[in-house]
């Protein structure tokens, strides 16, 4: 398995890297997480897949997130911020690069791609739609109101204030452990107070259609957060198809069967040119 390397960058951002032994190809990956994590999520198990799979795999923590700086000022950055940080991490690893990102993250690469970013191309998983997440709390409130008052409860108080059995049900697929999960809610953080509201679709951050690279849409058929037909609807206002994974929830990258979404990206990233 390839070595993992931890920095920061000038402005304090934690940048995790995992080089291969032998490059495929020219392209370089930057992951960008989602809600109240880092980029050890990433780490896990996807920055080692596709060192070893041959590219240069990175991941970011956005500011007051990981082990980057902001923490005592985390409730007044907005998607803008998040979105100066994916900036200044893509200037460092440099092109072509493809993002990846889930969640929060996807919101924050399609605003980066808006604002003028440059990629090779863009992997959207279990990600924000371009219009926001108020369709997906609605259903949320109506079909899961116990899930639903939690995940309030987490983007406005914090993830201590919430019933951490009740997020285990929308964030993770059945096959997590108690065990798992419980080593895993270590980790899990706050988050900044602007960034639901902004997210629930308050302001704009997807670009025209036409404007976003090469693009895979990926996500969990038991993700609760945002549901496969969000997913689907995503793909359409970018002109293309989702892929929907069976068994899988909110934080694929996670998972037991993390390797079901890893592998259709890998096959994704070889059609992609270098």
């Amino acid at each position: 398995m390839s070595e993992a390397f931890r920095y920061k960058t000038l402005s304090g951002l934690e940048i995790i890297e995992r080089q291969p032994l032998r490059k495929r190809n020219g392209l370089r990956l930057l992951f960008v997480h989602g809600i109240s994590v880092g980029a050890w999520v990433w780490d896990a198990h996807f920055l080692p897949y596709f060192a070893d799979e041959g590219f240069p795999s990175l991941a970011l923590s956005l500011r007051g997130h990981g082990d980057s700086s902001g923490r005592d000022r985390l409730h007044s950055f907005t998607v803008d911020d998040y979105t100066r940080d994916l900036r200044e991490a893509a200037a460092r690893v440099g092109s072509p690069v493809v993002l990846i990102g889930h969640s929060l993250g996807g919101a924050v690469a399609q605003n980066w791609i808006r604002m003028g970013g440059r990629a090779s191309g863009v992997a959207l998983v279990a990600a924000v739609p371009p219009w926001g997440l108020a369709p997906s709390a609605w259903r949320m409130s109506m079909q899961s109101p116990r899930l639903f008052r939690e995940v309030l409860l987490m983007s406005t108080m914090g993830v201590r204030y919430a019933d951490a059995a009740v997020l285990r049900g929308g964030l993770f697929s059945d096959d997590v452990t108690p065990e798992q999960y419980a080593l895993l809610m270590q980790g899990i953080g706050d988050e900044s107070r602007r960034i639901g509201p902004e997210l629930q679709g308050w302001r704009i951050f997807a670009p025209m259609p036409w404007q976003m690279p090469r693009l895979l849409v990926l996500g969990g058929a038991d993700d609760k957060m945002v549901p496969s037909d969000e997913m689907w609807r995503t793909a359409l206002y970018y002109g293309t198809s989702a892929l929907i994974l069976p068994d899988l929830a909110h934080a694929v990258m996670l998972e037991p069967r993390w390797e079901t979404a890893a592998r259709p990206l890998l096959n994704w990233l070889l059609t992609l040119p270098d």
